[in-house]
């Protein structure tokens, strides 16, 4: 998560993928630090022991948010 905040800091935009288990943390962890609107990726967390295909199958239709969140640019920050 830091990796991420600190690129938006500097411009560049990021996309950090979480499983669901950790999502609210990501989440609260980017608003501590200032950007609530970081881009997250949840992904399901039963996906980890299937094979490459139902990977695929599961994960496919998320490339659109991860296309768009890639093109835009930096999450912003918190009004202070």
């Amino acid at each position: 998560m830091l990796d991420a905040i600190h690129l938006e800091q500097q411009g560049t935009p990021s996309l950090t993928f979480v499983t669901e288990p950790f999502a609210l943390a990501a989440r609260a962890h980017a608003k501590m630090h200032g950007l609530p609107d970081l881009p997250l990726i949840v992904v399901p967390s039963d996906y980890l022991d299937r094979s490459d295909a139902a990977v695929a199958e599961k994960l496919g239709p998320l490339i659109d948010d991860v296309i768009e969140s890639l093109s835009r640019g930096p999450a912003t920050t918190a009004p202070a």
